[in-house]
């Protein structure tokens, strides 16, 4: 049987995770209108991208999938977070469904 879903979390709660990858890959503590290509350089924003995604995967049991150049992005910090949690919700979303489906399914 497939495991329980953990409640996705709110966008506020989602970009203190991704606010949290920022201060463990640069030991800054980013500013919402702060702009993302200010943040780190290119492979330390690509590096906070990776440890963000891991990090939500471990929690939440679902992919993020992220977008290509999200890295080299010339977007505020909260765009990020915004695109970020679209992309996450919909495959929350998806994933629910699916497993609302095979428990259906099997039981």
């Amino acid at each position: 049987m497939q495991k329980e879903i953990k409640v996705a979390p709110t966008f506020e709660q989602f970009k203190q995770f991704l606010r949290e990858a920022v201060k463990e890959v640069t030991g800054t503590n980013p500013d919402d209108f702060q702009g993302w290509l200010e943040i780190g350089n290119e492979d330390e924003r690509a590096e906070i991208l990776r440890y963000f995604k891991v990090s939500l995967e471990r929690e939440y049991g679902v992919e993020l999938l992220l977008p290509a150049n999200m890295e080299m992005a010339n977007i505020f910090f909260e765009s990020v977070t915004t695109q970020l949690h679209h992309v996450f919700s919909t495959v929350y979303l998806m994933e629910r469904i699916n497993h609302k489906i095979m428990k259906r399914r099997y039981n």
